[in-house]
């Protein structure tokens, strides 16, 4: 039953800023609608909150790889960068 039903929820509805209000508030609907018995709740409930969970790990991790590329190809210094000039003054004022 819930296999569409979590696509087109996470889709419209924002899986971002699901909270476990809101998706008893969308389970309501659904039982008003006929669409859902009230039994059923906690397992809707629950299945939503995970959905929205994966959702947001999934975009983190999207985020972070694109991020990652980006980074890659601008020319900024690394820590490996850093550390090498640091230890290279350090040599020079030995001196």
């Amino acid at each position: 039953m819930f296999e569409t039903l979590d696509k087109l929820f996470l889709a419209g509805l924002g899986a971002m800023t699901m909270t476990r209000e809101r998706a008893e508030a969308i389970f309501e609907e659904y039982v008003q609608k006929g669409k859902a018995k009230r039994e059923e709740k906690s397992g809707f409930v629950k299945e939503i909150l995970e959905l929205a969970a994966k959702s947001r790990a999934d975009l983190e991790k999207i985020i972070s790889e694109q991020l990652h590329k980006v980074l890659a190809q601008m020319p900024l210094a690394t820590k490996e960068d850093l550390k090498r000039l640091e230890e290279k003054i350090d040599q020079l004022l030995k001196k």
